[in-house]
Protein backbone atom coordinates (compact mmCIF):
# COMPACT_ATOMS: atom_id res chain seq x y z
CA UNK A 1 0.00 0.00 0.00
CA UNK A 2 0.97 3.59 -0.60
CA UNK A 3 0.52 5.94 2.34
CA UNK A 4 0.24 9.62 1.41
CA UNK A 5 1.49 12.11 3.99
CA UNK A 6 0.05 15.33 2.54
CA UNK A 7 1.95 18.19 0.93
CA UNK A 8 5.25 19.93 1.56
CA UNK A 9 6.72 23.03 -0.01
CA UNK A 10 10.21 21.58 -0.46
CA UNK A 11 11.74 18.17 -1.13
CA UNK A 12 13.61 17.96 2.19
CA UNK A 13 10.34 18.60 4.06
CA UNK A 14 8.62 15.87 2.05
CA UNK A 15 11.46 13.39 2.68
CA UNK A 16 11.25 14.03 6.43
CA UNK A 17 7.64 12.76 6.41
CA UNK A 18 8.57 9.33 4.97
CA UNK A 19 8.78 6.49 7.48
CA UNK A 20 8.31 3.19 5.63
CA UNK A 21 8.59 1.71 2.11
CA UNK A 22 5.82 3.10 -0.10
CA UNK A 23 5.27 6.26 1.97
CA UNK A 24 4.78 9.35 -0.20
CA UNK A 25 4.49 13.10 0.13
CA UNK A 26 3.70 15.64 -2.59
CA UNK A 27 5.88 18.70 -3.18
CA UNK A 28 3.39 21.46 -3.94
CA UNK A 29 4.31 25.07 -4.72
CA UNK A 30 1.34 26.75 -6.44
CA UNK A 31 0.91 23.46 -8.37
CA UNK A 32 1.90 19.81 -7.91
CA UNK A 33 5.65 19.56 -8.55
CA UNK A 34 6.66 16.03 -7.57
CA UNK A 35 5.91 12.97 -5.50
CA UNK A 36 8.64 11.99 -3.05
CA UNK A 37 8.42 8.26 -2.28
CA UNK A 38 10.32 5.84 -0.09
CA UNK A 39 11.11 3.07 -2.59
CA UNK A 40 8.44 0.43 -1.97
CA UNK A 41 10.85 -2.51 -2.30
CA UNK A 42 12.57 -1.51 0.95
CA UNK A 43 15.99 -0.69 -0.53
CA UNK A 44 16.05 2.55 1.50
CA UNK A 45 16.29 4.93 -1.45
CA UNK A 46 14.03 7.92 -2.01
CA UNK A 47 12.36 8.36 -5.41
CA UNK A 48 11.50 11.74 -6.92
CA UNK A 49 8.64 11.41 -9.41
CA UNK A 50 8.12 14.54 -11.51
CA UNK A 51 4.53 15.79 -11.90
CA UNK A 52 5.33 19.15 -13.53
CA UNK A 53 4.81 18.90 -17.31
CA UNK A 54 6.97 22.01 -17.80
CA UNK A 55 10.08 20.07 -16.72
CA UNK A 56 11.11 16.88 -18.56
CA UNK A 57 9.07 13.68 -18.46
CA UNK A 58 6.09 14.06 -16.14
CA UNK A 59 3.80 11.44 -14.66
CA UNK A 60 0.03 11.83 -14.52
CA UNK A 61 -1.34 11.63 -11.01
CA UNK A 62 -4.81 11.29 -9.55
CA UNK A 63 -6.08 11.03 -6.00
CA UNK A 64 -9.54 9.57 -6.76
CA UNK A 65 -10.76 6.51 -4.98
CA UNK A 66 -8.61 4.71 -2.47
CA UNK A 67 -5.44 6.74 -2.96
CA UNK A 68 -2.66 7.84 -5.27
CA UNK A 69 -2.53 6.71 -8.91
CA UNK A 70 0.49 7.42 -11.14
CA UNK A 71 0.78 6.86 -14.89
CA UNK A 72 2.93 5.50 -16.45
CA UNK A 73 4.62 2.89 -14.25
CA UNK A 74 7.73 3.76 -12.23
CA UNK A 75 10.80 1.93 -13.52
CA UNK A 76 14.11 2.53 -11.76
CA UNK A 77 16.96 2.09 -14.22
CA UNK A 78 19.59 2.14 -11.46
CA UNK A 79 19.87 1.12 -7.85
CA UNK A 80 17.38 -1.64 -7.01
CA UNK A 81 15.90 -1.52 -10.57
CA UNK A 82 12.35 -1.81 -9.23
CA UNK A 83 9.46 -1.59 -11.70
CA UNK A 84 5.97 -1.01 -10.34
CA UNK A 85 2.57 0.57 -10.91
CA UNK A 86 0.91 2.87 -8.37
CA UNK A 87 -2.85 2.42 -8.79
CA UNK A 88 -5.51 3.59 -6.33
CA UNK A 89 -3.06 3.40 -3.44
CA UNK A 90 -1.82 -0.09 -4.35
CA UNK A 91 1.68 -1.09 -5.51
CA UNK A 92 1.57 -3.60 -8.38
CA UNK A 93 4.97 -5.12 -9.10
CA UNK A 94 6.17 -5.73 -12.65
CA UNK A 95 8.62 -8.61 -13.00
CA UNK A 96 9.18 -9.50 -9.35
CA UNK A 97 7.12 -9.83 -6.19
CA UNK A 98 4.15 -10.27 -8.57
CA UNK A 99 2.63 -13.00 -6.40
CA UNK A 100 1.87 -10.32 -3.82
CA UNK A 101 -0.04 -8.08 -6.29
CA UNK A 102 -3.60 -7.15 -5.36
CA UNK A 103 -5.37 -5.03 -7.96
CA UNK A 104 -7.92 -2.48 -6.76
CA UNK A 105 -11.56 -3.59 -7.00
CA UNK A 106 -12.94 -3.73 -10.54
CA UNK A 107 -15.72 -1.30 -11.48
CA UNK A 108 -17.72 -2.87 -14.36
CA UNK A 109 -19.37 0.49 -15.16
CA UNK A 110 -16.09 1.68 -16.69
CA UNK A 111 -16.47 -1.00 -19.38
CA UNK A 112 -19.67 0.69 -20.62
CA UNK A 113 -17.95 4.08 -20.74
CA UNK A 114 -15.06 2.56 -22.72
CA UNK A 115 -17.49 1.03 -25.24
CA UNK A 116 -19.27 4.38 -25.70
CA UNK A 117 -15.96 6.20 -26.20
CA UNK A 118 -14.82 3.72 -28.87
CA UNK A 119 -16.83 5.57 -31.50
CA UNK A 120 -15.38 8.99 -30.67
CA UNK A 121 -11.65 8.32 -30.34
CA UNK A 122 -9.39 7.43 -33.29
CA UNK A 123 -6.85 5.92 -32.85
CA UNK A 124 -7.85 4.62 -29.45
CA UNK A 125 -5.35 4.39 -26.62
CA UNK A 126 -5.89 3.89 -22.90
CA UNK A 127 -4.67 7.45 -22.26
CA UNK A 128 -7.12 8.96 -24.78
CA UNK A 129 -9.96 6.84 -23.42
CA UNK A 130 -9.19 7.87 -19.85
CA UNK A 131 -9.17 11.56 -20.77
CA UNK A 132 -12.40 11.25 -22.78
CA UNK A 133 -14.37 9.57 -19.99
CA UNK A 134 -12.53 11.15 -17.02
CA UNK A 135 -11.31 7.87 -15.55
CA UNK A 136 -7.94 6.54 -14.42
CA UNK A 137 -5.73 5.16 -17.20
CA UNK A 138 -5.10 1.88 -15.35
CA UNK A 139 -8.87 1.34 -14.83
CA UNK A 140 -9.60 2.00 -18.51
CA UNK A 141 -6.78 -0.31 -19.61
CA UNK A 142 -8.10 -3.13 -17.41
CA UNK A 143 -11.65 -2.66 -18.77
CA UNK A 144 -10.34 -2.73 -22.37
CA UNK A 145 -8.35 -5.92 -21.71
CA UNK A 146 -11.48 -7.57 -20.31
CA UNK A 147 -13.47 -6.48 -23.37
CA UNK A 148 -11.07 -8.07 -25.85
CA UNK A 149 -9.94 -10.97 -23.66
Amino acid sequence: MVRMFGDAEYRNQAEAALRAPGDTCMVFRSRPRSIIMACPDGCGETLVINLDRRAEKAWRFDMRGEGLTLFPSVWREGGCESHFIVWRGHILWCGRFEGENREPPYNPEIKDAVICALHDIQPPSAVEFAEAIDELVWDVNRAAVRLVG
